[in-house]
């Protein structure tokens, strides 16, 4: 007999703990790597998708849904091209180690643009410049069930404009939600002079310095990610 005074265990779908969603990382990452070398060989990922598995606490942190990260094959080979209009090209394999490196980032920012958009400021980096990645959650298209949602990259490209990224951290609009404080100050005084003298105007630089050392990051969230069925 159910003794009803007593709290009843939950039914909910298993939690995914620190060391599990760390092994899953490292088998998405080494997956990913494999799809992009495949890519580059003429073989496109399953769907035309690059799955990146869900966001780790430091993006749930920042406000990043758990909902699984997708980057589209065409989407990324646009990006990286020669005639794309914002004219950021690079190489595709320089986006090897993408899943870590999101959840592992230098800082997360609320996209300029409003929304629910996120901009991950990342340690990879194409001569020099570190890649940005936007992600923003996509309710379906075309090719996917009505109301399956996912968190899709939109963009991502080497930030060479370092005067952009220390307009966002010392944005009125608060646009900084997460930031690794050593990784940002490495990231800031490892920059060459040409490219963060324009974004220096009036103490730009040490405004923005002084931001990151007083920011205070959110509570790191819980691990609490359902882990997928198929696992």
């Amino acid at each position: 007999m159910i003794n009803m005074c007593e709290p009843q265990k939950s039914e909910m779908s298993p939690v995914e703990t620190s060391e599990q969603f760390e092994a899953n990382l490292a088998a998405v990452t080494s997956k990913f790597d494999e799809d992009v070398d495949r890519y580059i060989a003429g073989i496109p990922p399953e769907g035309g998708i690059y799955r990146l598995g869900n966001p780790g606490r430091i993006l749930l942190s920042a406000g990043i849904k758990d909902l699984p990260i997708e980057l589209s094959s065409i989407r990324l080979s646009r990006k990286a091209s020669d005639g794309y209009r914002n004219n950021h090209p690079f190489n595709i394999a320089e986006v090897k180690g993408l899943p870590v490196a999101i959840n592992r980032p230098i800082a997360v920012f609320n996209n300029v643009n409003g929304g629910d958009g996120k901009v991950i400021l990342t340690e990879l980096k194409h001569n020099g410049s570190n890649f940005v990645v936007a992600i923003r959650v996509r309710k379906g298209d075309d090719s996917r069930k009505i109301g399956v949602e996912a968190n899709s990259i939109r963009s991502i490209f080497p930030k060479d404009q370092v005067q952009g990224i220390i307009g966002w951290l010392n944005s009125k609009n608060n646009l900084l939600v997460w930031v690794d404080k050593e990784k940002a100050r490495t990231f800031i005084s490892t920059q060459s002079p040409n490219q963060i003298a324009g974004g220096n105007k009036g103490g730009a630089v040490s405004t923005a310095i002084k931001k990151i050392e007083s920011f205070q990051n959110p509570p790191l969230s819980k691990y609490t990610q359902k882990i997928s069925e198929s696992q």
